[in-house]
């Protein structure tokens, strides 16, 4: 479903599908947080690349590295669907994810994160979430995209 420029109805059809989403993504983030730790107390080096590869540890070091690959290829699939969706993701603890979009011509950014049930904000494209603004009529009306 990627296009250029969504509308705020556009994105709000896809909130409940981003909610299941970020509800996996959180549950993988907090899997993977709690494997650092474990691996971390094995004395296990806690670069990206040394978590991704296989050694000669322990058993217990192996099956915890085995299963921080699972979660990370799973985590990584589920950013994929919302890249897959239009979606940029700005914030993965946060669940927050921008759309492009245009208001009164301008290049914006719709600006959703879990919890909220439709898109609420939206920002400039050189602005980040401390520039959010409330969607407004102006905002919401269609506009000619694509």
């Amino acid at each position: 479903m990627s296009r250029t420029h969504f509308t705020v109805g556009d994105v709000d059809a896809l909130v409940p599908m981003l909610e299941r989403i970020f509800v996996d993504v959180l549950q993988l983030r907090a899997g993977l947080r709690g494997l650092e730790t474990r691996l971390e107390k094995a004395n296990v080096r806690m670069s990206r690349e040394e978590l991704l590869e296989s050694d000669d540890g322990s058993p217990e070091v192996r099956r915890a590295k085995a299963l921080f690959r699972g979660y990370y290829e799973a985590l990584s699939d589920q950013l994929a669907r919302v890249k897959a969706l239009g979606g940029e993701v700005k914030d993965v603890e946060t669940g927050l994810v921008d759309f492009p979009s245009q208001r009164l011509g301008e290049d914006i950014l719709l600006c959703w994160r879990f919890g909220e049930k439709r898109v609420e904000y939206w920002h400039p494209i050189d602005g980040g979430f401390a520039a959010r603004r409330p969607v407004d009529e102006v905002t919401r009306a269609p506009q000619s995209l694509d």
